[in-house]
């Protein structure tokens, strides 16, 4: 479905209405309506549903049911997330949350498990619902969906630190994180280790940029060490069915690399795949850090049990939840030009715990 250049242009200038969607979307005003407010015991086509909803989409249109807000409720913010198992993810809603709570918004929550289709229908519910904005916890698909949103919905993105994105954006250099773990590990006198990951692609540029800093940094400082690179690629259905995914993946690749002798440490994508790395070597009978050096990325609570003790890179999560409300709050609020765009980069540093140590003698 396309919408004429002409009809957009003049839908810059007055408040789209239900006609024009039907219009855009070659289907009947009373097919909008019920489509639209989700008529109970009426279906449609799916690609039907779907033309609808990108002729609303690309119409900015909000009016009908959907628009009203009831008198004395607070505006809505929709946190999207990939998903709610990490504990990384479950703190940066509750900071959201917390600081929501102070600017008087309601929240919701929606868990996108990385899926173009899953972000798209967010950003949907978010327009169509009439809520004040939406964060972006991680974007997967960038592009699609900025080209989606357009101007007139507030909408922050949390990730990698990116140019290209045209888009208020809290941010985190993750390469400079990889290379101060690579940096701690020289330090510590390893030269061969194995990167653990879920997806490396490019719908991950955090996982891809903190790998990067890893491999940059270990060759200019010990150019005869060795970074191996496991990784395993996770589908959005794998992540939704899966809750125990990530320390899956840690725990499987991880034992994939006892064979190679000259490992002595692992360096995980996040703290949740560390965990499972560091279960499979407790498992094989070997130890932290006398066998293998684990580090991880997040600094989450349970990094800090005593039992635990995980080496890891702070970045802050607490933080970044407040300043992605309080920047959605400005754009909402007009405080922010509509020329201009704001970037919000939060600043890291190594943790260094239990486990990790010198390696193991040849």
């Amino acid at each position: 479905m396309t919408i004429d250049g002409g009809k957009q242009a003049e839908m810059g200038t007055k408040k789209a209405t239900l006609a024009d969607v039907a219009q855009a979307a070659e289907v009947s005003p009373a097919t909008v309506s019920m489509i639209l407010n989700g008529r109970e015991g009426v279906s449609f086509a799916e690609e039907t549903v779907k033309t609808v909803l990108a002729a609303a989409a690309k119409l900015n249109y909000t009016g009908g049911r959907r628009g009203r807000v009831a008198p004395g409720s607070r505006p809505v913010i929709l946190i999207a997330v990939p998903n709610v198992t990490n504990p990384y993810y479950a703190t940066i809603i509750q900071a959201i949350q917390q600081a929501a709570e102070k600017k008087n918004y309601a929240t919701c929550v929606s868990a996108t498990y990385r899926s173009l289709e899953n972000e798209l229908a967010a950003l949907q519910l978010a327009r169509s619902t009439g809520m004040a904005g939406i964060i972006f916890a991680m974007l997967a698909h960038p592009d699609a969906i900025l080209a989606r949103a357009g101007r007139k919905m507030p909408l922050v993105v949390m990730g990698d630190r990116r140019v290209d994105l045209n888009v208020d954006t809290v941010e985190l250099n993750n390469y400079d994180a990889g290379s101060l773990i690579a940096q701690h590990m020289c330090e510590l006198g390893h030269k061969h280790m194995a990167y653990i990951s879920t997806s490396l692609d490019t719908c991950n540029p955090i996982r891809v940029q903190r790998l990067k800093g890893l491999q940059d940094t270990l060759a200019r400082l010990c150019p005869e060490g060795r970074l191996m690179v496991k990784s395993r690629d996770i589908s959005p259905e794998t992540e939704l069915e899966n809750l125990l995914i990530e320390h899956t993946v840690g725990y499987e690749l991880a034992r994939s690399c006892f064979d190679d002798k000259k490992i002595t440490a692992f360096v995980a994508v996040n703290d949740m795949v560390a965990y499972g790395v560091m279960d499979a070597v407790i498992e094989a009978g070997l130890s932290i850090p006398g066998d293998y050096s684990v580090c991880g990325f997040d600094n989450l609570w349970p990094s800090h049990f005593a039992r635990v003790s995980l080496t890891t890179l702070e970045h802050y999560i607490k933080d970044k939840g407040h300043n992605a409300l309080d920047l959605l709050h400005a754009r909402i609020s007009g405080q922010l030009s509509n020329r201009n765009i704001t970037r919000v980069e939060v600043s890291h540093k190594l943790i260094a715990r239990a486990s990790t140590g010198a390696p193991r003698p040849d």
